[in-house]
């Protein structure tokens, strides 16, 4: 079978990104627990779920065609680690999500808005706290790391990054963060530096201010034991909002997104992402995977997963699709906008339409609370056509 080429299979990073825009907007400051974050770093290849030297030293870089009303461009984006620094890591991924944190309480607080404002930061032991993490000396070393690294870390987006307020995909070279002052340390003007503060990128701030966010549970991810599982959560919970809770996607795509080696032969690639896999699936993230033909993954929802996201649904105040090409074709019918979110039935309904009352349905239908008779109502509801 011919594989589909990326416009006809698989959506764009850029469009992948609809419908994180304003995705919920808090009623009131988040608990500790929640963290409302710029989505787009955690979707890219950006911070490296591995820690060999030779991994964290690479550039990455990842190409899309894309078709935009009929013409097809190409998009590039790639990370250049520093020297002295290397990839951002996991570690990163949780600081970035704590200086977002940090980021929303200064705006709920009314702290300036001013684009060159400054970020202060708690202590170092206090901000390892909200990672849960120890406040030794190590720790706080690696704290310190940290921050130079998401400072000097280069991202060059060619039409992959978004920016909200001038509505369009930049083509520009940017840092999470702009500066890092550590208390403590040498400024280099004969003195010492006496708060800790840091300055978001002019492009991640505006995107926050604009409500361009999404809402992450860190503490889910932070108990997460597998590198790999992290990062591929956030690609879920968007994909699963996005498909009705199932998401099948392409193994090269993925891998990329990852910041991962791609493997050429498929039982190494099995091999990569198994323990992930069985990760999120013991903690009901999702309720199955399977590979199916031409190297691509076919997830489908959990529990656990319909369990985070009712606390985003909770929180969500307004839905806007920024995606680029429903900006320019007519607006979706009030039927399609009013769709569920999160639909629960949705793959064993369809299951049960292809297969009919199996075994392996029956059990499922079970485990749901569901007869046939219920389950096939069901169905006939989301118009699928029975045997």
């Amino acid at each position: 079978m011919k594989r589909k080429n990326l416009d006809q299979g698989l959506t764009s990073v850029g469009a992948t990104l609809s419908g994180l825009e304003d995705l919920f907007k808090p009623k009131e400051q988040p608990s500790t627990q929640h963290v409302w974050a710029e989505p787009q770093l955690f979707l890219l290849p950006f911070c490296a779920p591995q820690h060999r030297h030779e991994d964290r030293m690479r550039t990455i870089k990842i190409v899309e065609s894309v078709n935009i009303n009929g013409v097809k461009r190409e998009r590039k984006f790639k990370v250049i680690p520093d020297p002295d620094f290397g990839l951002p890591g996991l570690f990163d991924f949780d600081v970035m999500l704590i200086l977002s944190q940090l980021a929303q309480v200064a705006a709920l607080q009314g702290i300036s808005e001013d684009d060159e404002a400054e970020l202060e930061l708690p202590s170092m032991r206090r901000v390892l706290e909200m990672m849960k993490r120890p406040g030794s000396g190590t720790y706080i070393t690696l704290l310190k790391e940290s921050l130079k690294r998401l400072a000097a870390t280069n991202c060059v987006s060619e039409g992959f990054f978004y920016s909200k307020p001038r509505d369009m995909y930049v083509i520009e070279n940017f840092q999470f963060l702009t500066a890092v002052h550590v208390k403590g340390e040498d400024d280099q003007n004969g003195g010492r530096f006496e708060r800790t503060t840091v300055k978001l990128h002019p492009l991640i701030r505006a995107n926050l201010k604009e409500n361009f966010r999404t809402l992450v549970d860190f503490e889910f991810l932070r108990n997460l034991k597998t590198d790999i599982a992290k990062p591929l959560t956030m690609h879920m919970s968007y994909r699963f909002f996005k498909n009705g809770g199932t998401w099948t996607c392409d193994y090269k795509w993925l891998a990329e997104r990852l910041a991962l080696k791609v493997q050429g032969d498929l039982k190494r690639a099995k091999e990569q992402l198994k323990p992930a896999f069985q990760e999120l699936l013991s903690t009901q993230f999702i309720e199955s995977w399977e590979w199916t033909a031409n190297n691509r993954i076919r997830f489908v929802a959990g529990p656990k997963y319909a369990e985070l996201h009712s606390i985003r649904v909770q929180n969500r105040d307004e839905w806007l699709n920024h995606d680029e090409q429903s900006k320019r074709e007519a607006k979706r019918s009030s039927a399609d906008i009013s769709r569920p979110i999160y639909d629960p039935l949705a793959s064993i309904c369809a299951e049960y339409a292809i297969a009919g009352w199996t075994s392996s349905v029956a059990q499922k239908a079970t485990v749901k609370g569901l007869s046939e008779l219920e389950l096939r109502t069901q169905a006939i509801a989301r118009k699928h056509s029975l045997r």
